[in-house]
């Protein structure tokens, strides 16, 4: 039985002072040249990054987030540098993770090596308060993905309650993850039911029952755009004499120290399913 899944991303974030990843001591000097090198600063807004990059290259870079003095923060208030990873709408490959304060062990400058792949990228800082500080990357292809011409691509998954037959009981949820290795996911579609196609931003929810066809597709930088995919499954209605609660459990996950703690950061997964007449919401109380 599919039961419901609810995901709480990272709900803190305190990220070691300096980057883990170091340049090879082997790598020549030319190599390093080439490397690019993006930086993110911040000041005392609490609203916007004082500068941060808008396209890079696909490939090795340098990124440097510095929240400092000499960046214009005369408050000492602290902030992160934070990639999504969480969203269907953003590449979700790179972790990037910093925090820095002008008070810090590194002076409020950090450096990290990725390795960025063409499409878009969310950053934004997570302090409380904080959450208007965010922004897009855009990744293209070293010749800025003009030489792309393999479409996207996309799949779909149905998860919910399902009874002995298959229906799913209550309501259905269909997700759509859509992948390019060339110039990057530009858009992603749905049609549900032959009504047309609109835009995909979350996980669908479709509660009425019937039968139901969702067909999808996705469109890239450089204007490929995937074949249709299709799924269909059965929505039915709940029982309405049901009157056993759902079963939920959680799992909390990250890497943990000798004492069992989580550094950094723990991320938090429920799950709820119901063979009745399905499950309706999940919630969840944070301290």
């Amino acid at each position: 039985m599919t039961g419901v899944v609810t995901s709480l991303a990272a709900l803190w974030l305190v990220p070691a002072g300096a980057a883990p990843g170091t340049a090879d001591p082997a790598a020549s000097s030319s190599t390093a040249a080439q490397q690019q090198v993006l930086e993110w600063t911040a000041d005392d807004s609490m609203t916007e990054y004082a500068s941060a990059p808008a396209t890079a290259e696909a490939g090795p870079a340098t990124i440097v987030f510095e929240n400092s003095q000499a960046t214009g923060n005369t408050t000492g208030m602290s902030h992160t540098l934070t990639f999504e990873t969480g969203s269907s709408e953003y590449n979700s490959d790179v972790d990037v993770n910093l925090l820095a304060s002008p008070f810090d062990a590194n002076g409020g400058r950090h450096e990290i090596e990725v390795n960025l792949t063409p499409g878009t990228y969310l950053y934004l800082c997570t302090i409380p308060g904080h959450g208007e500080m965010r922004g897009e990357l855009v990744v293209t292809e070293g010749g800025g993905g003009d030489d792309d011409t393999t479409p996207p691509e996309v799949t779909a998954e149905v998860t919910g309650d399902q009874n002995e037959d298959g229906s799913y009981v209550g309501a259905a949820t269909v997700g759509i993850t859509a992948t390019d290795s060339g110039s990057g996911i530009d858009t992603v579609e749905y049609n549900l039911d032959s009504e047309g196609y609109q835009p995909y931003t979350d996980p669908l929810t479709v509660d009425q029952p019937g039968d139901h066809t969702v067909e999808y597709r996705a469109t890239d930088n450089a204007g490929n755009t995937s074949d249709a995919g299709s799924t269909t499954f059965t929505v039915v209605e709940g029982d309405p004499n049901d009157t056993t609660p759902p079963e939920v459990t959680a799992e909390v996950t990250g890497d943990q120290n000798e004492d069992g703690d989580y550094v950094a950061s723990a991320s938090v997964e429920i799950a709820a399913t119901d063979s009745g007449s399905g499950i309706d919401t999940v919630e969840y109380n944070l301290d």
